[in-house]
C-alpha cells in the first residue's frame, strides 16, 4: 500500500485552499460491545446506531449461518461491499458486525475482525479523495458491467474499478501501463491481475483502486 502518498496527499489537502467537499464516512454501525466500540474509535472508525442517510450499511456476516452465531465474510467479499458503496456514489459504508454466541465478541476472533477493519480502513485511507476529489470521466476503456469512478485530487488522478458481475472481466494491459495500484502487493496493475489470454483480467467481485498523474488538460 502506498502510505506514504496516501499521508502527503492528506497533508496536502489540510494546507490548500478551502475545497467543496462531500462526506464520506466510514465505520461500523451499532449497536456493538463497549470494548469493540473502543478500539474501533481507537482505530478512527465512525460508530453509530443510525448510519446517516445516504450512507450504505453491509453485514459483514457469511449467508447461511445461524442467526445466533455467524461467521464474518471473508476479506474479498468485504472488501468488495465497501468498494460498491464507492464506486456507486454513497456518502459511506458502515459495516454491521457478525452476531457472536451470547457473552462474547469479535475481537476474541481476530482473524475476522481484521477483515472488517482492513477493509474499512482501505476507504477510510481514500477519504480526502472521496470527499475532495474532482469527478472526471474514466481515463479507460471499460468491459460491459465493470464500475468505475474516477477523481482528481492534489495533481494526480484516482481510479476505482469494481467488478460486481459473477465472471472475470478483461482489461487492456496498455490502458493500465501510466497507473500505479494501490493496496495490492506489486504496483504494477497487470502484475496485480492474473492474465487472461492477452489481458489480464479483474476478477469476479474484484476491486482495485489505481493512482496515477494528472493530465495537463485536467489541470
Amino acid at each position: 500500500m502506498r502510505r506514504g502518498i496516501l499521508l502527503a496527499a492528506a497533508l496536502a489537502a489540510a494546507c490548500s485552499p478551502a475545497q467543496p467537499r462531500r462526506a464520506f464516512t466510514v465505520g461500523l454501525a451499532g449497536p456493538v460491545a463497549a470494548r469493540v466500540e473502543a478500539e474501533a474509535r481507537r482505530l478512527g472508525l465512525e460508530l453509530t446506531d443510525q448510519p446517516p442517510p445516504g450512507t450504505v450499511v453491509e453485514t459483514a456476516a457469511s449467508a447461511g449461518k445461524s442467526a445466533a452465531a455467524e461467521a464474518t465474510a471473508d476479506w474479498d467479499r468485504l472488501r468488495f461491499l465497501a468498494a460498491s458503496a464507492a464506486v456507486r456514489g454513497a456518502g459511506g459504508a458502515f459495516f454491521r458486525l457478525a452476531r457472536t454466541p451470547e457473552g462474547h465478541d469479535i475481537l476474541e476472533y481476530p482473524e475476522e475482525f481484521q477483515a472488517v477493519l482492513r477493509a474499512a480502513r482501505e476507504l477510510a485511507a481514500m477519504k480526502p479523495v472521496l470527499e475532495g476529489g474532482r469527478a472526471i470521466p474514466a481515463p479507460m476503456a471499460l468491459p460491459a458491467g465493470v464500475e468505475a469512478r474516477a477523481w482528481a485530487y492534489q495533481g494526480r488522478r484516482y481510479v476505482l474499478l469494481v467488478n460486481p458481475a459473477g465472471a472475470p472481466a478483461p482489461l487492456e494491459p496498455a490502458g493500465l501501463a501510466p497507473w500505479r495500484a494501490l493496496f495490492e502487493v506489486r504496483s504494477a496493475p497487470a502484475e496485480t491481475l492474473a492474465a487472461c489470454g492477452t489481458r489480464v483480467c479483474l476478477p469476479a467481485q474484484g476491486v482495485l483502486w489505481l493512482e496515477g498523474r494528472l493530465l495537463p488538460e485536467l489541470l
